[in-house]
């Protein structure tokens, strides 16, 4: 298969990141992606983490709450100094829909710059590590025991005449509607690996 085109020498986006060092807000900056590799300021410190020491890139979806759009977050790590996480968020982690575009370009971008250079021996990844999804999983398998007990509760009250059906629907729609977002946490970031030359889009930003 013939290698996509690499794009113009240079391209600019703006961004939220992080190092992984806790913090309150998210830092904007731009990110500058080369044929070389990326180029940001963060913390002060600024220039260029070339793709030569990239490592893996990790692509995951960022599940906002029960009512907020997923949002997303890619983890480049590199072979010398802390990873870079870049998100589709807002500073607070809010939807920004504007930037959801920005970060599908970038990620894009990104993916084209690395399949045109030859970069073989990087790890792309989907996902959460397998060691926090075998954690969700099991923290899923109590919720279901909990939340599920709860429903066959309302279910009975609303059976023995106790209770109206308006009076039990709500709290059966919650604990349902709140059991699928908890599965959908699960399902969507499974841990695997990827083609660069085909996205997960499954794990972007909505």
């Amino acid at each position: 298969m013939q290698a996509a085109p690499a794009p113009p020498d240079e391209t600019r986006y703006n961004l939220c990141v992080g190092n992984g060092a806790a913090r309150l807000k998210l830092a904007e900056t731009e990110l500058t992606l080369s044929a070389d590799g990326i180029s940001y300021e963060l913390d002060g410190r600024s220039g260029l983490r070339p793709f030569a020491n990239l490592t893996s890139v990790r692509l995951q979806a960022v599940n906002g709450g029960p009512r907020s759009p997923w949002e997303a977050l890619a983890e480049l790590t590199f072979s010398a100094g802390r990873p870079l996480f870049v998100h589709s968020s807002s500073p607070w982690g809010v939807d920004d829909p504007q930037r959801d575009t920005t970060f599908i370009a970038f990620i894009e971008d990104l993916h084209r710059r690395l399949v045109a250079g030859g970069h073989g021996a990087i790890a792309f990844r989907r996902g959460i590590p397998e060691g926090r999804h075998h954690f969700l999983i099991v923290v899923t398998l109590i919720a279901a025991v909990i939340f599920g007990g709860a429903g066959l509760t309302v279910l009975y009250i609303g059976l023995s005449g106790r209770a109206g059906f308006f009076e039990v629907a709500g709290p059966l729609f919650g604990l349902g509607g709140f059991g699928f977002w908890i599965w959908a946490s699960v399902t969507r970031n499974a841990p695997g690996t990827y083609d660069p030359r085909h996205l997960p889009r499954d794990v972007f930003p909505e």
